[in-house]
């Protein structure tokens, strides 16, 4: 029995690789956090846009409210109906566009770098926002996951939220493209190998999302070290990864500390992964590229 998706829901992410829009938060929920969110860019220095990107990503090591919303009922329990009863939180990141900002996300797989088998691995995008098709909304290419791991090639897209600058370098099907458009509390749920995008945020409101990225714990990391994570429901019996514990306060000695050695394991991680996969790309790939 489900917990949170209707069967038909499940037949439909399994199908298109993607599932928008879910209820999660409350208004009052999404007032918290948005506090809790600028208290954390004060206590930091400034937009998490403006900072150093260390601090786009993986505040749930630090900043309580992100670890809380990340094991949020509503959110977990829509994971479980995809991933089963155990579940691990790989990474945690927020993508920020500021208002009549010209950051995109072009055409990409989340899959790619991040070096997890099988992909077997599901994204919460939460909004904290109204998204509309003017804030630059997530747009997923209907059923592009099921062709598995396509070519990506890094370091070519300006403007990028991405760390990467990456982009999709091979046909995929665009026939078919959904927006999520959600109001604040929403979520969508994508998998790691659904090729999606998203456009500037041509609107006056910022645009906040953060994307929970949920792995079982049956998954595998294929890189050279054990990589951090969290366990947020059930019970890890693999041992595949480095168990972090919650954080006990806010922005404290030991929590920046664990913040930021995940960060740079996870910085390490991503270019031994991005080296993996584009070693052998086709040198006609590249070339058009640059013309």
């Amino acid at each position: 029995m489900t917990k949170a998706l209707t069967p038909d829901q499940i037949v439909s992410y399994r199908a298109n690789g993607y599932l928008a829009p879910i209820d999660a938060l409350t208004a009052e929920e999404v007032k918290k956090y948005r506090n809790e969110l600028a208290t954390t860019e004060a206590n930091l220095g400034g937009s998490l846009m403006a900072i150093d990107k260390k601090y786009r990503g993986n505040l749930h090591f630090m900043c309580r409210w992100v670890d809380e919303l990340a094991r949020h009922p509503r959110i977990v329990d829509a994971v479980e109906d995809l991933l089963g009863p155990d579940i691990l939180l790989y990474t945690s990141r927020f993508f920020i566009k500021e208002a009549k900002s010209e950051g995109i996300a072009a055409w990409h797989q989340d899959s790619t770098y991040f070096g997890l088998r099988p992909y077997d691995h599901v994204t919460a995008w939460v909004a904290l926002c109204n998204v509309t098709p003017e804030t630059g909304p997530v747009e997923f290419a209907v059923g592009s996951h099921i062709r598995g791991q396509l070519m990506q090639k890094s370091g070519v897209v300006q403007n990028s939220v991405n760390t990467a600058g990456q982009i999709i370098v091979e046909w995929f099907d665009q026939s078919h493209i959904s927006r999520a458009i959600l109001r604040p509390g929403q979520f969508s749920l994508h998998h790691t190998c659904t090729v999606h995008q998203s456009a500037p945020n041509r609107s006056g409101e910022r645009r906040i999302g953060l994307a929970l990225s949920y792995i079982p714990t049956r998954t595998r990391y294929i890189g050279l070290r054990k990589m951090p994570a969290c366990l947020i429901r059930g019970q890890d019996n693999y041992h595949h990864f480095d168990l972090q514990p919650p954080p006990r306060q806010d922005f404290g000695a030991v929590e920046m500390q664990r913040h930021d050695t995940s960060f740079k394991a996870y910085l390490e991680s991503f270019y031994e992964q991005l080296d993996i996969a584009e070693k052998n790309m086709p040198p006609e790939v590249a070339a058009t590229l640059m013309n």
